[in-house]
């Protein structure tokens, strides 16, 4: 069994509280959940090397989606147990019509960019591959990104267990999501043990209700026991405007 969470760790400030303020509450939540494999968002160079130095005993792979000033901007990383896992292979695209160099969403502010990493788990002897990207704020973009997500993983669906992750700013059941869901399967609702909840607040959850865009996608070849949002407060204080969200996978 794995434990995987998806955290969108928001590049900026929450609330009154900036990058730095929360460091220690972003690292509490991803420990307290014994997540062994996460899938950040909103990763700026600042919140790598704090979550690098933070986190012992775990690596990462992926890289910055990259602006036009030629900074490095967020990741889309995920980060592993070094002890427990093995990287065979890993890569990222980006949505874009030229998704293999890095690129603009078309016509978006940013870039926007998807790892991915084959994994040999050796603890269970078995390898997988896990998927974590954000996709932009516009649903017309979302929804042309899709098939690209689709052709560039469609090769490792057919051939190993598959884990995807991320904000995918769209709603649960909406245009966007029910496009993804025609090749991947939701683990919240394939799970027996899980739960319904919000996974996006900007530090007001009643004025958000239903706002779930942080998905864990498997497909057939996992099987989800169990999915729970870190819907609780640390220190008095949301670690960040999301929930982080985790999924028991057998791979």
């Amino acid at each position: 069994m794995v434990r995987l969470m998806s955290f969108n760790l928001r590049c900026t400030n929450v609330g009154e509280r900036e990058q730095w303020d929360r460091v220690d509450d972003c690292v509490q939540t991803i420990i307290e959940s014994g997540c062994d494999m996460l899938g950040v968002q909103e990763a700026t160079p600042e919140w790598m090397a704090d979550l690098t130095k933070n986190l012992d005993g775990w690596s990462y792979i992926g890289i910055g989606r990259g602006d036009e000033n030629g900074g490095e901007s967020e990741y889309s990383a995920i980060f592993y147990k070094n002890d427990r896992f093995e990287v065979i292979d890993s890569g990222n695209f980006w949505y874009s019509d030229t998704p293999d160099v890095m690129s603009k969403c078309w016509h978006s502010r940013h870039n926007r960019i998807c790892t991915w990493g084959i994994f040999y788990d050796k603890a269970e002897d078995k390898k997988f591959v896990h998927v974590n990207t954000h996709m932009d704020c516009d649903f017309d973009l979302i929804y042309k990104s899709i098939p690209i997500l689709r052709e560039k993983i469609m090769p490792m669906i057919e051939q190993y267990p598959l884990s995807c992750s991320g904000d995918f700013n769209s709603f649960q059941n909406g245009r966007e999501y029910n496009e993804i869901v025609k090749f991947l399967k939701d683990s919240k609702f394939e799970a027996p043990d899980t739960m319904d909840y919000l996974t996006y607040h900007d530090d007001c959850p009643e004025k958000h209700e239903g706002h779930i865009i942080d998905f864990i996608f498997i497909n057939d070849k996992v099987k989800a026991h169990k999915y729970r949002v870190c819907k609780d407060k640390i220190n008095g204080n949301y670690a960040s405007d999301h929930f982080a969200i985790w999924a028991d996978l057998e791979y």
